[in-house]
């Protein structure tokens, strides 16, 4: 008999662990956690842990060990085709016993919602908590993980009402609006950079690194012209804004 299928008849009387690795990496804290020699990766780190359920005790200290999140406690004994399930959780969103939380697979896909049976802190710091959570016996050898909540992405709606931004910067550094360009290209300026010395777009920090782009299409689309005609400005040295005691030569 495999040791899932021995682990699925002895979860009957109690907890007992399953372990869900074949990660070949340096990795053994399942090991070194079990005091009763149940699961074994031997003189070889990367290998695949063993585990033996006949020598489990149902602790838990693998489960919050394990750095990979790869082992669960397994619960029948509550029978009327109900299973617990014991996972690692270490998200912020505190979960408490006796309420609902998401049973979640091994790709984080939600398998539905179940009763939380209680919780309890484990491991180095107390950051790890155990969630044992009650599921349907069809999901029990599936379950890897709860969440308090989950995201679903539901139909497009359309809004009753919806105010347009008053204001867009095209220049952040500098405060220049949409709005005040297309005001501007409106009273005869044809040029990017005769528009930049009236406004100042593209005078800031960046000197237009992040700003041109975006100006150039409202100008263009403004005016008619296309971003040809409309030019462009150089960024200028100092490329950043310096303080006069540096030219000076002062070491400040």
């Amino acid at each position: 008999m495999d040791p899932w299928s021995k682990a699925w008849e002895k979860a009957v009387a109690g907890a007992v662990a399953v372990v869900d690795c074949s990660e070949e990496i340096p990795c053994n804290p399942c090991e070194q956690a079990c005091r009763m020699g149940a699961i074994v990766v031997g003189d070889d780190i990367c290998a695949p842990p063993r585990f033996e359920p006949d020598l489990c005790n149902g602790c838990g200290r693998c489960v919050s060990l394990c750095p990979g999140m790869a082992v669960f406690l397994l619960d029948r004994s509550a029978g009327a085709g109900k299973v617990r399930v014991t996972v690692p959780y270490e998200m912020r969103e505190e979960l408490q016993g006796g309420g609902e939380a998401w049973a979640m697979d091994g790709e984080g896909k939600p398998l539905g919602k179940g009763k939380i049976v209680k919780t309890a802190k484990m491991g180095r710091g107390e950051k790890t908590v155990l969630v044992t959570i009650e599921v349907p016996e069809e999901w029990a050898l599936k379950v890897r993980g709860v969440r308090n909540r989950v995201m679903t992405l539901g139909e497009p709606y359309e809004l009753d009402e919806y105010e347009e931004e008053e204001k867009c910067y095209l220049c952040r550094c500098e405060e220049v609006t949409d709005s005040y360009v297309r005001e501007l290209a409106k009273v005869g300026f044809h040029a990017l950079r005769a528009l930049r010395r009236f406004s100042r777009v593209g005078l800031g920090y960046c000197q237009g690194r992040f700003c041109q782009a975006m100006l150039r299409e409202e100008f263009c689309a403004v005016t008619s012209r296309e971003p040809e005609e409309a030019g462009t400005f150089k960024v200028r040295p100092p490329i950043r804004p310096v303080k006069i005691s540096r030219l000076g030569g002062e070491d400040v």
